[in-house]
């Protein structure tokens, strides 16, 4: 209590001691600026002295009020810039036309006093100015090169790099001191901020051969990923240690202005994938806003970021639910000042009774079901858990929704139920047969969509190789030929948002997800960021397939193919459902009696009889625990 007590009356005593300081200043400069004005006109003014001194007391009384009329003693004196000097002119301006309007009521001066008035009005916008602004140029000027200082340069000089070096110029706690900039489009050998504009990227490639430098800022938001790709390459082939620092694209930022604050470390988000797509916002929000919706899994790495930006078009409230009460505690923590009613629910979408009160306490109107077990591995050795919560899961919510009479139910799916070899793919297929089927009975909109890895997600392969690298390594991956289709999280659950808002009911949509990208590419981009060098710093070593695993994921050629939507990024697949929802619901009951009687050996034939496209290695045909009843133990 009493530090707090000593804090605020500290706080208090350097506000009035900074405006009093400044107040002293203004009147030192005011008087000097008379005394300049007296004497440049002191022929003409010889016999008035008397009538001067009064004038000159009324003229600065006037300045300093209006000065203060426009706060200028409660600005910060270090970061005087031009707002506060136009404001600084206005208050000396106002200051005169008090002087004018009072004189001609006093004195009734002539054109010598006028002149007067104006030289001291002149002389006190230079002097106070000058005096305004001293701090900060003081501080730019010490601010040289030091030896303790990061020698760095800019990517971008247009203005987010304009802005971040002047914040760095502002800044000493940074400890950097820019060297260069480097921008295409600028015009080399123009200066900002003292610092010269030395050319485009083969400059910057020659510069960084010759001189020291240990940063660079991409300060170029909507520098394209390819393009971006290709200059951490060079940069990295020709400074391997260097640290790159980037400024998000402006999606990511506040409405503020961009600073210091706005910059992070370059990930490798920002080097695969896509280039950011367009999207229908406001039939997105329309979807959304004022309407109750409920996120199945949404503790996880796609639900947890479905609630985020479900928060942001104003959902009336909002049922995060998840059987993981750790995940949803932290999603409830993050959103709590939202403004957004967040329920957490922590329940099993396979506890039929629970879900059944939770929607009929809630009574949603969109539900997006995220909840799902995915590890395509650890699903192979129990595939009756992938039974019991892909398809049990989804047949509970969908029945459920269609009770209650929700308006739309958008589920979650995934490439893998395309020609899936794996279990998990087979399970989210299934998955998708029963929102298709519910479709049509009741007044629930069913639709689905897929689409491929995303990028940092729990359990995939990015957070593994960063793990692997901060332990010195090595990097595994199972085959130096495998691709996969990436895209970010939040890319990924826009397009679903954008795709359930579209759809009509029925639908199974897929995301374009660009082009694949080479895992092996990704481990050697993901060590170089790192600021080592694969083969050398950190080895790669290939472990080979695991089981359901695939080297190419199948997307876009979709077994009975796609058709193009009204959005460039999201096709419609084409599917026709070989089995009618009696033959389907028989079917699933079968897979439950199998788990019921521990004949988990034959779920996989059985899933192929739903999906006649799911195939298995014959070794795995009668061994339904897989990887346990294979005898294959951790220290294998």
């Amino acid at each position: 209590m009493e530090t707090e007590i000593f804090n605020k009356r500290y706080k208090l005593l350097n506000k009035y001691t900074r405006g009093l300081v400044l107040l002293t200043g203004d009147f030192i400069a005011i008087v000097l600026s008379c005394l300049i004005s007296y004497q440049l006109l002191a022929v003409l003014l010889v016999d008035q002295f008397s009538f001067i001194i009064g004038y000159s007391a009324l003229m600065t009384l006037s300045i300093l009020t209006g000065l203060g009329l426009f706060k200028m003693y409660v600005v910060t004196w270090r970061y005087t810039g031009l707002r506060e000097l136009i404001r600084l002119i206005l208050g000396i301006t106002a200051g005169g036309l008090f002087t004018v309007v009072i004189s001609n009521i006093l004195w009734e001066p002539g054109n010598t006093e006028l002149n007067y008035m104006a030289l001291v009005l002149a002389n006190s916008i230079l002097l106070i100015g000058a005096f305004r602004i001293s701090k900060r140029v003081l501080i730019e000027l010490v601010d040289m090169p030091g030896r303790d200082k990061k020698h760095a340069i800019i990517l971008g000089g247009g203005t987010e790099g304009e802005q971040i070096l002047r914040d760095i110029r502002r800044n000493s706690s940074w400890n950097l001191f820019v060297n260069a900039l480097f921008d295409e489009r600028s015009i080399p050998g123009v200066m900002i901020h003292g610092v010269r504009c030395r050319g485009g990227l083969q400059d910057m490639y020659q510069y960084l051969e010759s001189s020291p430098t240990e940063m660079m800022i991409v300060a170029y938001p909507e520098i394209p990923k390819s393009e971006l790709k290709d200059i951490i390459d060079n940069v990295k082939s020709i400074r391997p240690k260097m640290e790159i620092k980037i400024l998000p694209s402006f999606h990511h930022l506040t409405d503020d202005p961009v600073g210091v604050k706005n910059i992070r470390d370059i990930s490798i988000e920002d080097i695969l994938g896509r280039d950011p797509v367009k999207l229908d916002m406001n039939s997105i929000a329309a979807s959304i806003s004022n309407k109750t919706v409920l996120i199945s899994g949404a503790g996880g790495s796609i639900g947890s970021e479905l609630v985020r930006q479900c928060v942001k078009l104003g959902p009336s409230q909002l049922i995060a639910l998840d059987i993981d009460e750790t995940e949803l505690f932290h999603v409830e923590n993050e959103l709590a000042e939202s403004g957004i009613d967040v329920i957490p629910c922590v329940a099993s979408v396979i506890d039929e009774h629970k879900i059944d009160q939770i929607l009929n306490y809630y009574r949603p109107d969109v539900i997006f079901h995220a909840a799902a077990y995915k590890h395509v591995p650890m699903l192979e050795s129990y595939p009756e858990e992938a039974v019991k919560v892909n398809i049990g899961g989804t047949r509970i919510l969908a029945e459920l929704a269609c009770k209650y009479m929700v308006d739309k139910f958008v589920m979650v799916s995934t490439d893998k139920a395309v020609n899936p070899t794996n279990v998990m793919g087979a399970t989210k297929r299934v998955a998708e047969e029963i929102c298709m089927s519910y479709n049509g009975d009741c007044v629930t909109k069913f639709i689905s969509v897929r689409f491929g890895n995303v990028l940092g997600s729990r359990g995939s392969v990015v957070p593994l190789f960063m793990e692997q690298i901060k332990n010195g390594g090595p990097v595994t991956l199972t085959d130096d030929r495998m691709q996969r289709y990436f895209m970010t999280i939040p890319e990924a659950v826009l397009l679903v948002m954008q795709a359930g808002s579209m759809g009509k009911g029925g639908e199974v949509f897929v995301l374009d997800m660009g082009e694949p990208v080479k895992i092996i590419d990704m481990a050697h981009d993901l060590i170089r960021l790192h600021g080592l060098e694969p083969g050398k710093d950190i080895n790669i070593e290939v472990t080979g397939l695991r089981p359901g695993e695939k080297l190419f994921e199948e997307l876009l050629n979709a077994e009975e193919g796609v058709l193009k939507t009204e959005h460039v990024e999201i096709f419609k697949a084409i599917c026709s459902s070989k089995l009618t929802k009696l033959e389907l619901e028989m079917k699933i009951m079968n897979l439950f009696n199998l788990i019921d009687k521990g004949a988990t050996a034959s779920l996989r034939t059985s899933l192929q009889e739903i999906v006649p496209t799911y195939s298995f290695k014959d070794e795995l045909r009668n061994m339904g625990l897989g990887r346990r009843e294979l005898g294959v133990h951790k220290n294998d």
